[in-house]
């Protein structure tokens, strides 16, 4: 059985992490530190979002990975990750500050029901899910307070609603600011296109997928090709770049649910829970039973 793999328990910690005027039930929380979101027993580990969220950081710097890239931000700044992307902290310097707009998987589907629209603006966030502003530009901030001011009006029966329109607005602002600002047309190589589209057909397969057979034959290209085009284009090899994501998803599993060692190979189409233990050793150095219990 599937199982999600949450950031953090939030919708139990709801009146720990924001007060009852920052939020609309479940569907929308406003929180004005970070780390008031942390699960320490998730500290700078990879795991699964199940909700979508923008961080705005206002003062310092942080590292963090989503989906197996690397990002450094540099405040002022905006992050947006969407349901269940893959997400990892690798530090932040002491002085973060930041505020945290978090929405619900069903608010977060409920504003992208127009496909026409919601393709490229989910490209152009999955592309770039980092922005940075201008040291004069807080357009971000203004959105977070402008929700702040709906969620704290007393006797409005449509704040739901009143949200849920901003929020969307946020989302199309950032998408053509990305656009209009930060991207400059390029052509795109066919060695580019092609390694694009291997990172997508990735994205949506490597929970079960893990041989490069699979991905050249969906790109109409043979294994020894497409290895040598990554190669060029990222300096890692097909497998290479396939156990990476593959490991983050087991790792994730291990840490962040309590599916047992043979659920989680079976969910992750192993022959065996064996198969399974030799793989995660190989990659790791450990079992997945040490990973688990944190040596």
């Amino acid at each position: 059985m599937k199982e999600k793999i949450t950031y953090i328990k939030w919708k139990s910690r709801i009146e720990e992490i924001t007060p009852a005027d920052h939020r609309i039930g479940t569907d929308i929380l406003l929180i004005d530190n970070t780390e008031l979101m942390a699960d320490r027993s998730l500290e700078y580990e990879p795991f699964k979002v199940d909700m979508a969220m923008a961080i705005i950081y206002e003062q310092g710097s942080a590292d963090l990975m989503i989906n197996m890239q690397k990002y450094h931000l540099e405040a002022p700044a905006v992050l947006i990750v969407l349901n269940d992307q893959i997400y990892q902290p690798l530090g932040h310097s002491d002085d973060m500050k930041s505020k945290v707009i978090l929405m619900s998987r069903a608010f977060a589907d409920s504003l992208f029901t127009n496909i026409s629209m919601v393709l490229p603006l989910q490209t152009a966030i999955l592309k770039n899910p980092v922005m940075r502003m201008e040291n004069e530009e807080n357009v971000f901030g203004q959105f977070y307070q402008l929700l702040l001011n709906v969620m704290a009006a007393p006797h409005n029966d449509y704040k739901l609603e009143v949200a849920r329109h901003l929020t969307l607005s946020m989302f199309y602002g950032y998408s053509n600011y990305k656009h209009d600002v930060q991207e400059k047309p390029q052509h795109t190589s066919r060695q580019e296109e092609l390694y694009e589209n291997f990172v997508s057909l990735l994205e949506k397969n490597y929970r079960t997928e893990r041989g490069i057979a699979f991905y050249a034959d969906k790109l109409c290209v043979t294994p020894k090709y497409l290895s040598s085009l990554l190669k060029n284009v990222t300096g890692k090899t097909a497998l290479e770049i396939i156990e990476e994501y593959a490991i983050v998803e087991c790792k994730a599993l291990l840490r962040s649910t309590k599916m047992s060692i043979q659920e989680i190979s079976d969910e992750l189409n192993f022959p065996s829970q064996s198969v399974f233990g030799k793989y995660f050793k190989r990659l790791t150095g450990m079992s997945p039973k040490e990973y688990r219990k944190g040596r």
